[in-house]
C-alpha cells in the first residue's frame, strides 16, 4: 500500500520545504518537492532520516555488558523512542570470556524478530587501549596485541568497529588483520606519538572514537611540538571521527571547531550513552560494565562521572538531544547536524546502501520532528512504531 508522507524533508545537503515522500512495502520509492518558499511551511514536522548511533553502551538502568534479553530489549525500545533506528551496541573492557559472552548472545540476539531499534553489529571498544588514556575502563582489562587476538577476527561476522590505541607494540599487523577481516578500525584511548598514529593510519586505521576525549594531543617534548591523534584527525581530509555533543565532553566552541575542520561528511555524533541514560535523576551509583569488572559512576550536572571524580564517564543524553545541541548551541545547518547524526555514521560503517538518508531505494526508516526538534513519531521499515513509554 502506498503511504504518503508529507513534510520538511531533511535531506543531506538541505531541507525540502514542504515536500512529499512515497513509501511501498517500507521501502521508499519517491520524493516530491512542493517548489515554494519555507515561509509556507513552518507548521509542517520536519521528517528526517532514522538516526544512527554507532557508540553507545546502555540505557534505562541496563548495559550491554549483560548479554541479556532485558538488557537488549530495554535499551534498544529506549533508543527507538528517541528516533535512532539503527544503532552498534559498544562494549566496555573486561575479562575476554566476559566479551566474548556478550558477542555469542549478540548472534542469538539478531536472530529474532525486530525489537526496538535495528542493530549493524557490536562496536569493541577496548581492550586494546593504552593504560594512560584508559578513562572509565579498569585497568586490569586492557590487553595489547601481543596477548593475542584471534577472539576478535573469530567474531568478524558481528564485530564492525574496534577502537584501539595505535602505539601497543604489535599493532600494525593487527590493524592489517583487522581491515582484511571487514572491521572498522578506530583510534582512541590512546597516548600516541606522531610515528605511532603514522603507522596505524598506513596500516588501515581511518576512523577516531569520540574525538577530544580520552586521546592524545598537542604535547612538547623538550622544544619540539608533537601532534596527537586529535589533530591528526582534523587535519587529515579522509579521516573520520566521533564527536559526543552533549556539552560537556565537547562544549559547543569547539563542536564549532570540529565541524568547521571535519564538516558533517567526516564527523558523525555519538551518543556514548550508558545505563542511567533515560532514568530520573538520581544520587545512586551506576555500573558502565557487570559485576566486579564493571566500572562504578554516578551523574552530576547532567553528565556522568566516574565514582573516584577522575574523569567523565560516558553521556546521559541521546542522540536526539545532541542533534538539537548542534542546532541551538553551536550554530550547526539543520541538515548537517542531522547528517552527522545519520548518513555520516551509516558511511563509516558501511551500511548506506539502504538506511541514513531518505533517498529512493531505501528503507524508510523516518523519524517526524516537531518544531523544537524533539521526536513525535518513529518510522521502521515503512511502519510506524509503538513502544511502551520509559517512566
Amino acid at each position: 500500500m502506498l503511504q504518503k508522507i508529507v513534510g520538511n524533508i531533511i535531506l543531506p545537503s538541505k531541507i525540502l520545504y514542504g515536500g512529499t515522500v512515497h513509501v511501498e512495502n517500507g521501502v521508499i520509492t519517491d520524493i516530491f518537492s512542493s517548489g515554494s518558499d519555507s515561509d509556507f511551511f513552518t507548521n509542517f514536522p520536519y521528517i528526517a532520516p532514522g538516526l544512527i548511533d554507532i557508540h553507545n553502551h546502555g540505557a534505562m538502568g541496563h548495559d550491554y555488558m549483560e548479554a541479556s534479553d532485558m538488557a537488549f530489549q530495554r535499551i534498544s525500545e529506549h533508543l527507538l523512542r528517541h528516533g535512532v533506528t539503527t544503532a552498534q551496541c559498544t562494549t566496555i573492557s573486561a575479562p575476554i570470556n566476559q566479551l566474548i559472552a556478550v558477542f555469542d548472545f549478540y548472534r542469538r540476539w539478531i536472530q529474532k524478530p525486530l525489537i526496538g531499534c535495528r542493530y549493524s553489529g557490536i562496536h569493541v571498544e577496548g581492550p586494546f587501549i593504552s593504560p594512560q588514556s584508559r578513562g572509565a575502563h579498569k585497568l586490569d582489562s586492557l590487553q595489547t596485541p601481543e596477548n593475542g587476538y584471534d577472539w576478535i577476527l573469530e567474531y568478524k561476522d558481528v564485530i564492525r568497529e574496534l577502537t584501539i590505541a595505535p602505539e601497543l607494540p604489535g599493532m600494525p599487523s593487527m590493524i592489517r588483520e583487522l581491515v582484511k577481516a571487514g572491521i572498522v578500525v578506530s583510534g582512541g584511548h590512546d597516548h600516541a606519538e606522531p610515528e605511532d598514529i603514522v603507522a596505524a593510519a598506513k596500516s588501515g586505521m581511518n576512523h577516531c572514537t569520540h574525538i577530544y576525549c580520552a586521546m592524545s594531543t598537542l604535547h612538547k617534548t623538550q622544544m619540539h611540538r608533537r601532534y596527537g591523534l586529535c589533530e591528526y584527525a582534523m587535519s587529515q581530509p579522509d579521516f573520520t571521527a566521533e564527536m559526543i555533543a552533549d556539552n560537556h565532553h565537547v562544549p559547543p566552541e569547539l563542536a564549532q571547531m570540529i565541524y568547521r575542520c571535519k564538516g558533517a561528511q567526516k564527523c558523525c555524533v555519538v551518543s556514548d550513552a550508558i545505563a542511567p541514560t533515560g532514568l530520573p535523576a538520581s544520587s545512586k551509583l551506576y555500573s558502565l560494565g557487570t559485576g566486579a569488572d564493571g566500572t562504578k559512576v554516578f551523574v552530576e550536572n547532567g553528565v556522568a562521572i566516574v565514582e573516584d571524580r577522575t574523569c567523565y564517564a560516558g553521556s546521559i543524553q541521546t542522540l536526539d538531544q545532541m542533534v538539537r545541541n548542534l542546532v541551538i548551541d553551536a550554530g550547526i545547518p539543520l541538515y548537517d547536524a542531522v547528517r552527522m547524526a545519520s548518513l555520516t555514521p551509516a558511511e563509516i560503517i558501511g551500511i548506506d546502501d539502504d538506511c541514513g538518508s531518505i533517498e529512493i531505494g531505501k528503507r524508510a526508516d523516518m523519524v517526524e520532528l516537531d518544531s523544537d526538534l524533539r521526536v513525535r513519531r518513529v518510522m521502521q521499515n515503512g511502519q510506524y512504531c509503538h513502544v511502551n513509554e520509559e517512566h
